[in-house]
């Protein structure tokens, strides 16, 4: 019998300032879970998820949910190096953590083995009061480093598949025809973004 292929894995990293609710992010798409009480991460904290894709294809997303404070920097730069994929994200509702997104960009310039699989995630957008960033601001940051963009919302459960699914687009169409991770070999298959929502997932 011959051997089950193994799930292509894509190591994706979170990063961003402290608060900005990555935890939240992540928790959201792994459990469907969401949270006032969670502590900030210590460090680096590690969680899985399996996708199966439409043509057969599995990707084991392993995702790092990193600290933001500036004294873990040097951990998350340890981690950059070793992902293919990155939720870049600020908080809609704090003006500093969109400012620092330059800064993250440089990290992420110095750091990363070659070109990275960004997407640029504004969370909090539930916070319609509280917002002092525009979603046009948002746009013109992801023009600006040519990455894509999405408004989320952990709470309410707007756009976090999305954010993952294009992201996990971007990995494959950047590495289809090669051997990856587990003997995988990733087809020439052009993937339609309007079938998102055709992922299927398992825990």
């Amino acid at each position: 019998m011959a051997e089950k292929e193994k799930a292509f894995e894509a190591r994706v990293i979170t990063l961003g300032d402290s608060g900005v609710g990555k935890t939240n992010f992540i928790f959201r798409f792994i459990d469907d879970k969401f949270s006032l009480n969670y502590f900030s991460t210590y460090g680096i904290d590690t969680k899985f998820k399996n996708v199966k894709l439409e043509n057969g294809t599995e990707i084991k997303f392993k995702i790092f949910d990193t600290a933001g404070q500036e004294r873990f920097k040097s951990i998350s730069q340890n981690y950059i190096k070793k992902a293919n994929g990155i939720l870049l994200m600020y908080d809609l509702s704090d003006q500093k953590s969109f400012e620092n997104i330059g800064a993250w960009m440089e990290t992420i310039e110095e750091n990363a083995a070659s070109k990275m699989c960004i997407v640029l995630v504004a969370t909090k957008c539930d916070l319609v009061s509280e917002r002092v960033i525009s979603k046009e601001l948002g746009e013109d940051m992801a023009k600006k480093y040519d990455i894509h963009f999405y408004e989320t919302s952990s709470k309410d459960n707007i756009n976090i598949e999305n954010a993952f699914f294009d992201l996990a687009e971007q990995i494959i169409e950047k590495n289809k025809g090669k051997k990856v991770f587990g003997g995988v070999e990733l087809k020439n298959k052009k993937h339609n973004k309007k079938q998102k929502c055709c992922l299927s997932f398992s825990k």
